[in-house]
C-alpha cells in the first residue's frame, strides 16, 4: 500500500540532500574556489576577511556612540553593534554574490551536469567562512572588554541555523531572477541597503516608535538580530518574534528551492 502525501515528501528530502551526499566534493570544491578567486591578486590577500567588517566596525562606533549617543544597557556600543553587524554581514554578502551566482558561473551551467544549487550553497558556505574567522575576533573583542558568555549563548547556533535557512531561500530567489533579468542585481543592492537601516543593527529596538515596533517585527531579520543579542547579552528573549523569524525563514527556504528547481531546466538555455 502506498501513501502519496509520504512518497512525494521522502522525493523532496532526497532531492534537498542529493547535492550534499552525492556532489559534496564538487561543493567543497567551488567553495574553496569562491574563498580564493574573492582575494586573488590582492595585495593582503585573505585579511580582508578582517579588515573590511573591522573597518565597517570602528566607522559606525565612532558614529553611534560618539556624535549619536544612546543607551545600551551597560554593553559597550562595539560589542552591541558586532552581535548583529557580523550575522548582518553574512546575509548581505552571501545574497549580494548569489544573486550573480548563476550568471557569473553560466559556463559551468552550460557544460556540466550537476545540481545548480550547489553553486548557490557554495557562496553561503564561502561566507559562512569568513563570518566564522570574524567571529573569533568578536569573542576576543568580549573577553577584552568583559563581557562574559555563559550558556544562553548557545541559542547562537540555532539562530544561525534559521539565519542561514532564510539566507539560502532569497539566495536562490534572487539568482533565479537575475539570470532572466539582469537588472535583478540592482534591486538586490538597493533592497539591502534600505533592509540594513530598516533592522536594528547600529541602533536598538527600544529607539523604534512604539507605533512602529509591531510593523519593524514583521522584518525576519528583527527576531534574529535581537535573539542574538539576547543570546550573548543574557537578555529575556522575545520568542515572539524569534518564532516567527524562524517560521519566515522555512517558508521562504522551500518556496525559494521549489522556484529554482522549477526553473533550473531552463538555466542553460539563457545562462
Amino acid at each position: 500500500m502506498s501513501f502519496p502525501l509520504y512518497t512525494k515528501t521522502m522525493t523532496f528530502l532526497k532531492t534537498l540532500v542529493f547535492p550534499f551526499t552525492h556532489y559534496k566534493y564538487l561543493l567543497l570544491q567551488l567553495t574553496q574556489r569562491e574563498i580564493k578567486a574573492r582575494y586573488k591578486q590582492s595585495f593582503i590577500g585573505y585579511a580582508w576577511v578582517i579588515l573590511n567588517p573591522l573597518s565597517q566596525l570602528l566607522v559606525y562606533s565612532f558614529v553611534f556612540s560618539v556624535i549619536f549617543r544612546f543607551s545600551t544597557n551597560n554593553i559597550p556600543y562595539i560589542i552591541f553593534l558586532y552581535a548583529a553587524l557580523l550575522p548582518w554581514g553574512l546575509f548581505q554578502g552571501s545574497i549580494f554574490t548569489a544573486t550573480q551566482g548563476l550568471v557569473d558561473n553560466s559556463s559551468l551551467l552550460r557544460k556540466v551536469a550537476f545540481p545548480r544549487e550547489i553553486i548557490i550553497y557554495a557562496i553561503v558556505l564561502a561566507k559562512f567562512v569568513d563570518f566564522f574567522i570574524s567571529a573569533i575576533i568578536f569573542s576576543l573583542f568580549m573577553m577584552i572588554l568583559h563581557v562574559p558568555f555563559s550558556t544562553t549563548s548557545l541559542w547562537v547556533v540555532p539562530l544561525l541555523a534559521g539565519q542561514l535557512l532564510f539566507t539560502v531561500g532569497i539566495s536562490f530567489i534572487f539568482s533565479t531572477s537575475n539570470l532572466f533579468y539582469r537588472d535583478i542585481q540592482y534591486l538586490a543592492n538597493l533592497l539591502l541597503m534600505l533592509w540594513m537601516y530598516m533592522t536594528p543593527i547600529v541602533y536598538p529596538l527600544s529607539l523604534v516608535p512604539s507605533q512602529y515596533v509591531w510593523l519593524y517585527k514583521l522584518n525576519p531579520m528583527v527576531g534574529f538580530m535581537e535573539g542574538y543579542r539576547s543570546a550573548l547579552f543574557h537578555d529575556p528573549f522575545e520568542w515572539t518574534i524569534i518564532v516567527w523569524s524562524l517560521g519566515i525563514a522555512i517558508v521562504i527556504f522551500f518556496v525559494g528551492f521549489f522556484i529554482f528547481k522549477k526553473a533550473e531546466r531552463t538555466f542553460a538555455d539563457v545562462a
